[in-house]
């Protein structure tokens, strides 16, 4: 399961990639002479100006500006590409970070006593049935305000319909919960009867569009539907997972998904991506969105669309010679195999469902889960070979071999994924059997890479239509483009770097024992390797990031003068970690939020400080002095702790903790 680690080759090969664009200017520059100019006889006597002379004059005037384009391009290339390697390396960062938090808390689970475990999972065995999710998602529950002006939804759903929930959504109008709860129901009736490999053919329809990651952005969906075409019996599509979280509007997009699906069943497919689960909901926006939007019922819609998550399916093949899912393959990848998984028990891929044997054990099906961690997880890699994806966390990188394996194993063609933001909203890798599509453009940064999706006919030769949904940034020149990118992610990797200010000053002093604030580049590209753990070509950034002095030395104290931290040693270290902990204890609390409220209940405070203290035996605390520790933590004495509050609670006690040190 993987991704590369910072000394593979595949990580190396792109860094040199960036070193090469980065020599362009050096090699372009050895003469400032063009060679065919040198070979224009300069001691020809000529009396006056001449059409041969004014030739020659203009020939080295073109080849002048076609020289320093040359080098504009170049230059311009290796900040795209810097920029890109940036916001990339960051977000598969994040992702590993979120991995190892929630196998931190499922470590914990597992080492509480035997009644806390089998009452976990007599739990996960009541949400897997029907009937459960139809109790906590019953819409009957909910009523709907009679100021409501937004769409109204009734089944069975007709195209009328999804016109009209496309008018409201651009009006910025929500669907009311009950309408939205009984979607979620009929959603889920609906995927519980197919089978986890879904099989299409482009005989029907001349054509097959897929679409990839949209990730909450309705804007993209809409102009894909404007370009292409709203689904139809004539117009089949497949949506290839990560339609929700990061974006804002993920909850209108997963609406017009399935009302489509339900309103065309044999023509629109959504595969499930790794991020329609319920962990990484909490941590990458969609749970946010829904406590946004929904209030005091976004708990029953919350559960509402892990069950429909649940059931999606994983795989679709087209006409038996393409295979389509979210991330990729590996060396055990078996679709017969995959077909015969209960899907329905996995609320998160990153973690696998376990069950008791007769010992009182848990066991866990390590292949089965794999099959599934792999298929909605890897990436491809330029390498032989398969190996743990270490870089996100989880799945693995597959290499050309291992692509071809798969698909000779299959009789398939061709292999169509997502997962990966491409700058060009699409690639191509594995001579040509390996194609990635990412429909979500602006990803990162308005302007930072154009969507895609792939119309896919008879010939099984993917067609790519790119786009842009944001028109202005798409009408600014290249250099603009660039430079606006350029700067955000910038501002994106300064933010880290004052987040993590204290260690890299620390760092940089240890190659430092005279104080004088100077280091080498290669003692401080280690100390930003070794303290951020981001591996990006630094010495490329150097100019953007610090100083140097005229004998190459790096000024380090540089690093943190658009942005330092101000005040004492404590009061920074206390910013500091809570600047660098922020997403990290964002996560921890709406673990913690079980009913996806957006506010900390004392019971589920309560609860959660419980379980560390039967975790750790260290801690004890009396059922008083639980009561005294939430009172101090709600503040505003509201009887609930909102983030506000959490954050602001572990503030304080870093900071009494500095003080109890000496630091004030």
């Amino acid at each position: 399961m993987g991704c590369t680690s910072s000394n593979t080759a595949h990580d190396k090969e792109e860094l040199k990639k960036l070193n090469d664009l980065a020599e362009i200017n050096s090699s372009e520059t050895q003469s400032e002479q063009n060679p065919i100019v040198n070979h224009i006889p300069q001691n020809s006597i000529i009396s006056s100006p001449s059409s041969t002379q004014i030739g020659v004059s203009k020939l080295r005037a073109t080849l002048l500006i076609q020289r320093w384009f040359r080098r504009w391009r170049a230059e311009l290339e290796v900040r795209r590409r810097c920029t890109w390697t940036i916001f990339q390396t960051m977000e598969y960062a994040s992702e590993n970070e979120q991995l190892k938090l929630y196998n931190f808390f499922n470590e914990i689970i597992s080492g509480l006593p035997d009644a806390f475990n089998a009452m976990q999972n007599e739990k996960n065995d009541q949400i897997e049935s029907v009937e459960h999710f139809s109790k906590l998602s019953n819409p009957d529950y909910v009523t709907i305000d009679p100021e409501y002006n937004g769409p109204d939804l009734t089944f069975p759903i007709d195209e009328k319909q999804i016109k009209v929930l496309i008018d409201a959504f651009k009006e910025k109008k929500v669907l009311a919960a009950k309408h939205l709860l009984v979607l979620l129901a009929e959603a889920r009736k609906h995927y519980m009867k197919i089978e986890n490999v879904q099989y299409m053919v482009t005989s029907i329809a001349g054509k097959i569009t897929v679409v990839g990651d949209l990730h909450g952005s309705l804007d993209d969906l809409l102009m894909i539907f404007f370009k292409n075409g709203l689904p139809s019996a004539d117009n089949p599509y497949i949506i290839n997972g990560d339609f929700v979280d990061r974006g804002p509007a993920s909850v209108e997009v997963s609406i017009l998904l399935f009302s489509l699906s339900l309103l065309y069943p044999n023509s629109v497919i959504i595969n499930r991506g790794n991020h329609e689960d319920v962990i990484m909901n909490k941590r990458y926006g969609f749970t946010t969105e829904l406590v946004k939007k929904y209030g005091v019922v976004a708990n029953r819609i919350s559960k509402g669309f892990e069950g429909v998550f649940r059931v999606l399916p994983l795989v679709t093949v087209v006409d038996n010679s393409v295979l389509i899912c979210h991330g990729g393959v590996s060396d055990i990848t078996d679709l017969q195999y995959i077909n015969e998984i209960p899907r329905h028990k996995y609320a998160s891929i990153l973690r696998p469902p376990s069950k008791r044997n007769e010992e009182g054990e848990d066991e866990i099906d390590l292949i089965e889960w794999r099959q599934m961690l792999d298929l909605l997880w890897s990436d491809p890699k330029a390498a032989l070979g398969c190996e743990p994806n270490t870089f996100r966390g989880g799945g693995t990188y597959f290499g050309p071999d291992i692509s071809a394996a798969v698909l000779d194993k299959h009789k398939f063609k061709l292999l169509i994924r997502s997962h990966e933001c491409k700058p060009d909203g699409y690639d191509v890798v594995h001579e040509g059997r390996v194609v990635t599509v990412f429909s979500a453009s602006n990803y990162y940064e308005a302007g930072s890479n154009l969507g895609a999706y792939i119309n896919l006919g008879p010939s099984h030769k993917p067609q790519f239509i790119q786009y842009s949904a944001t028109e202005n940034t798409s009408q600014l020149p290249l250099y603009s483009r660039v430079s606006k990118v350029e700067s955000s992610a910038l501002r994106d990797l300064r933010t880290k770097m004052f987040a993590n200010q204290g260690r890299l000053q620390a760092a940089f002093e240890n190659y430092d024992p005279e104080k004088t604030g100077l280091i080498t580049m290669a003692e401080w590209t280690e100390s930003m390797n070794s303290v951020l753990n981001l591996d990006l070509p630094w010495r490329t950034l150097r100019a953007k990031l610090v100083e140097q002095d005229d004998d190459g030395k790096i000024k380090y104290e540089s690093c943190f003068k658009d942005g330092a931290l101000e005040g004492n040693i404590a009061n920074k270290q206390v910013t500091e970690t809570i600047y660098r902990q922020r997403n990290i204890l964002e996560t921890i609390f709406r673990l913690l939020d079980t009913d996806n409220s957006g506010l900390l209940s004392r019971e589920e405070l309560r609860a959660g400080c419980e379980l560390l203290a039967k975790h750790n035996g260290s801690i004890s605390l009396s059922p008083e002095e639980l009561d005294n520790l939430v009172d101090t933590m709600d503040i505003n004495k509201d009887g609930e702790i909102n983030f506000n509050e959490f954050l602001e609670s572990f503030r304080m006690v870093d900071n009494k903790f500095a003080s109890s040190n000496g630091n004030i």
